[in-house]
Formats: C-alpha cells, sequence, structure tokens
C-alpha cells in the first residue's frame, strides 16, 4: 500500500496525490513530498527507481532481507536510513521488531516498512487533523517521524518494566520453573534491543551534528533532543537487564535454599533412623545366643530402644538448630 502527502508550498496546502500522479508531481519542485510504502508489492516498490531513482545498493537493503542494525548511508542529494520499530507483548514476553527504511531528500523523505509500524500510523493520524508538521520542512518530516518511533519505545519500555515487577513477585511468592524462563527470555530480548538501539543512538547523534544541507542548522537541535530522549532509553535499558539478572539471581539463590532444606530433612530422617536399622540387621541375623531372644518382653524392650536412639538423635538436632 502507498499513501502520498503532498505539501505545496507556495499555496500551504496539503493533497494526497495518486501513484499515477506522483512523477508529475515530484518533478514540480515546489512541493514537499512524504511517500510511505507499507508492505509494498515489487510494482509498488518500483517507484524507488522509476521515480525517486534511488541507488540499487539502497533499494536492495530495502526489498531483500531485513538488516539487523540501524545505518546511515550519504548518497551527496540524499540520506539513506535503517531504523526499527519495537512492539513488546506483555502475556508472551516477546519482542516483535519491525525494520524501517526512510529516504529523505531535498523535498522528499520515503519510507519503507515490510509491517504496519505504529509510529506511522500516529502521524497519518495527526495529518487527519491537520497539516502539521508537513508544514516546516522535510527536515521536519523526517523527525517526526524518527520521533514518534522513539516516543512509541517510551511506552514498550513502561510495559517492559510492568513485566518484570510482575515476575518479581513470582519469584519472591511462589517462584517456579515457567518463571525462570520467562525471565531468560526477557534478557535475552532486551540483550537484542541493546544491540539494535546502540547504532541508532549513533545514527541519530550523527543527525543531530550533521553539516548536511539537506538539515537546516536550526533544526539539528530537535535532533538532539531525540538523542537525548535515547540516551535515557539507553539507561533503561541497562537497568532492566540488572534488574532481570538480580531476579533470576534471587530465583536461583531461592531454589537452591530450597533444595538445602529438603536434603538437610532428608539427611536427618536418613541419620535417625540409622540405629533402628541398624539393631533390625542385627537380630535378622538369626544368631542362637542374642540379649533378650528369649525374654517375654525382648521385642517390647528392643522397640524402646530403638525409639529412644532415635528421639535422643532427634532432641539432639533440635538443639544444635539443624531444623
Amino acid at each position: 500500500m502507498i499513501t502520498i502527502y503532498s505539501y505545496n508550498i507556495a499555496e500551504g496546502t496539503l493533497s494526497c496525490p495518486s501513484v499515477d500522479e506522483l512523477p508529475a508531481v515530484y518533478e514540480s519542485g515546489n512541493v514537499d513530498l512524504w511517500v510511505d510504502l507499507e508492505a509494498p508489492t515489487y510494482e509498488d516498490a518500483n517507484i524507488l527507481r522509476t521515480v525517486f531513482d534511488f541507488h540499487e545498493l539502497a533499494i536492495e537493503d530495502c526489498i531483500t532481507a531485513d538488516i539487523e542494525e540501524a545505518k546511515l548511508d550519504d548518497y551527496e542529494n540524499y540520506f539513506f536510513l535503517v531504523f526499527h520499530s519495537v512492539f513488546f507483548n506483555m502475556e508472551k514476553l516477546s519482542f516483535d521488531i519491525n525494520e524501517l527504511d526512510l529516504f529523505f531528500g531535498k523535498n522528499y523523505v520515503v519510507t519503507h516498512h515490510k509491517k504496519p509500524t505504529t509510529g506511522i500510523n500516529q502521524l497519518k493520524k495527526r495529518l487527519e487533523r491537520g497539516i502539521d508538521f508537513m508544514a516546516l520542512g522535510t527536515d521536519e518530516i523526517l523527525h517526526a517521524i524518527i520521533d514518534s518511533l522513539v516516543d512509541n519505545y517510551t511506552v514498550t519500555f513502561k510495559h517492559i518494566e510492568r513485566s518484570i515487577y510482575a515476575l518479581e513477585t513470582e519469584i519472591l511468592s511462589e517462584p517456579t520453573k515457567k518463571t525462570f524462563n520467562d525471565l531468560f527470555k526477557l534478557k535475552r530480548g532486551l540483550i537484542n534491543l541493546r544491540r539494535i538501539f546502540t547504532p541508532e543512538e549513533e545514527v541519530i547523534e550523527s543527525l543531530a551534528q550533521s553539516e548536511h544541507e539537506l538539515i537546516q542548522e536550526e533544526n539539528t537541535i530537535y535532533f538532539q533532543d531525540i538523542h537525548d530522549h535515547m540516551s535515557t532509553i539507553q539507561g533503561l535499558l541497562n537497568s532492566y537487564l540488572e534488574m532481570v539478572t538480580g531476579t533470576m539471581d534471587t530465583y536461583v539463590t531461592i531454589t537452591n535454599h530450597r533444595m538445602t532444606g529438603v536434603m538437610q530433612m532428608l539427611t536427618i530422617i536418613s541419620t535417625i533412623m540409622l540405629p533402628p536399622t541398624l539393631i533390625a540387621s542385627l537380630y535378622g541375623m538369626n544368631f542362637i545366643h542374642m540379649p533378650l531372644l528369649e525374654s517375654p518382653i525382648g521385642f517390647e524392650i528392643i522397640t524402646a530402644i530403638c525409639f529412644l536412639f532415635a528421639g535422643s538423635m532427634l532432641w539432639w538436632f533440635k538443639k544444635q538448630d539443624w531444623f
């Protein structure tokens, strides 16, 4: 699906031309364009070649396999950028990471993504209410897109924080193997997220410090603001990783403590049962001359001795505070 927004600089109006009208609108030179390609077909993506004449390597990065890391390629007349949107499923504790490719030129921004992206959909709804960021130049369009992505990172991190607190509560109340597996799954997702966010922060920093003519000098401060948000998010990400690691260590400690208690109880029971077992074994050898063997109350006496041994050992263990 292709969505096109065209802002006429002279008239101050916003329109949505069709794909057939796009070449003429683009060549007119008096408009700022935002072209969004969502889950495009091969024919849809062909406008990257026919209309905008982007470099084949950049187009290949869009259409073929996903790029795992953010990047910024300078093609002199335009930038090619790769970012990612993130959605966190609190029930499954899984991360849905969607690549967003951007072409940023003098009078256009082209976005390409294979799945619906929350940040892009939010910007489209903003344009339904008014011209908004489209009237401020293409660098402001680029800023609005990246800023929307980063804002959604903040929402995602709130959900992650709630999940971590919920797992901590489970650990301290009734820890199970599933809880530990959930923690491990969450930690793996956070590590992958850090691997993605680190180059994104570097890309945003380069935009904030860019001296390229495509970005107005007075607008670099807005990209610096996004960079500050990304730095904060990186700090939160590291904190969450430490929290998850600490919670996993707590689970291991609690599990080991419980196992130690079980082993201690089994050891005490085995030790208490050792003297009666030894006495029963001796009297089971069928020797003729055994103490109390011919006594009418021999069984009662032997049984009492067994209980006396067991009780004495139990009293001693209790006195030593072994259980």
